[in-house]
């Protein structure tokens, strides 16, 4: 086979896989924890949910928790016990005992989507390759390429005593929230300030859906919509107790970037609101 042939054939097997990777990847995926706060003397197991849904805390198709991290309080990196995966979430239980503020986090690997146009009628086309491998895999006479990386975070924050913020610091990669209202101290009538970053860098345009359990036994959502400012800040407040699901995203062009020219990035979190 000739390298065109090879060519052409890669670009058919990555666009096929394209399809896979785009259901896989359209749900929404959320981590839910038992509890966002241990006050037992000693420490205490909690156990957490992991799902892809479109509803808020209704879970719908087990997402994998291969890449689930716990963030201790002094910033080193563990992992969780007792990992399950069933039909419809996957489980695992993790025992806090260091005071202060963990983050467990699931992110997800990055993947690499490259759009382009062929032939005279200008018919689009997409196969999984970063900016590197581009190169090698498009066809011949490809117009108006752009290749886009996929990453979503998914995360929470639970407290043992005292809170901290160590756990908090960017990786200064991708899209990143950190909480400039702390976790443990969101409270129900009270604004909520969070503020975003992408490679580092607050980040403005960011929007924001943030809406409380309970959909399926209201009539309307109640979903906060908002954008990021300038200085990647979103505020808000939450008028009723309870643990809501924030969906946030960035999609932007990117410069001088060596494996993608856009990004489309998310961070979902699930927080608790606690009673005045």
């Amino acid at each position: 086979m000739n390298n065109k042939l090879k060519a052409l054939s890669l670009a058919c097997l990555v666009t096929a896989g394209f399809g896979v990777a785009s259901v896989a990847q359209a749900h929404p995926r959320w981590v839910l924890p038992s509890h966002f706060t241990v006050s037992k003397e000693g420490g205490d197991w909690l156990s957490f949910d992991v799902t892809a849904s479109h509803g808020t805390f209704v879970y719908d198709k087990p997402a994998s928790i291969e890449t689930t991290q716990v963030v201790m309080p002094d910033g080193r990196i563990t992992y969780p016990n007792f990992t399950i995966r069933g039909k419809r979430r996957a489980i695992f239980d993790f025992f806090f005992e260091e005071e202060g503020t963990h983050k467990v986090q699931i992110n997800q690997i990055p993947r690499y989507y490259t759009f382009y146009k062929v032939g005279r009628r200008d018919t689009e086309k997409r196969m999984e390759a970063n900016k590197a491998d581009r190169v090698t895999i498009l066809p011949e006479k490809s117009r108006d390429v752009v290749t886009q990386v996929s990453y979503t975070r998914a995360e929470s924050y639970v407290t043992v005593g005292k809170p901290s913020t160590k756990a908090m610091e960017l990786t200064g990669k991708y899209l990143e929230m950190v909480p400039v209202t702390h976790p443990s101290d969101i409270v129900e009538g009270e604004p909520v300030t969070f503020q975003f970053f992408f490679n580092g860098k607050p980040q403005a345009g960011v929007t924001a859906d943030i809406t409380r359990e309970g959909t399926l036994y209201r009539n309307h959502q109640e979903q906060i919509d908002v954008v990021s400012d300038k200085d990647g800040k979103i505020t808000f407040t939450p008028e009723v107790a309870g643990r809501y699901l924030m969906k946030s995203k960035y999609k932007g062009m990117v410069e001088n970037d060596p494996m993608y020219d856009r990004a489309n990035v998310n961070v979902h979190l699930t927080f608790e609101t606690l009673l005045q």
